[in-house]
């Protein structure tokens, strides 16, 4: 009985020392496996690509004559996406 015991006992420890682990989200996707520890580096990535997206944008609608790309809505989808 008293081995029973311990070696609940002893899981149960086990599992109360590892909770922080459980903290993590993992994401399947489109992008492969994503494993989020929670410290922002996903949201860090998001917004360098959001602002990259604009600068393309914006060099598109104030070139498009350059570029030969009129009537291609870049303007449009600048300020939609951009604001």
């Amino acid at each position: 009985m008293r081995k029973i015991v311990f070696a609940a006992a002893a899981t149960g420890a086990l599992l109360v020392m590892n909770a922080p682990s459980f903290a993590q989200g993992i994401r399947i996707g489109p992008g492969g496996v994503e494993v989020d520890d929670g410290r922002g580096y996903r949201e860090e990535r998001e917004e360098r690509r959001y602002r990259c997206m604009c600068a393309e944008l914006r060099d598109a609608c104030r070139n498009k004559d350059v570029y030969g790309e009129e009537g291609q809505g870049n303007c449009r989808r600048y300020r939609r996406t951009c604001g």
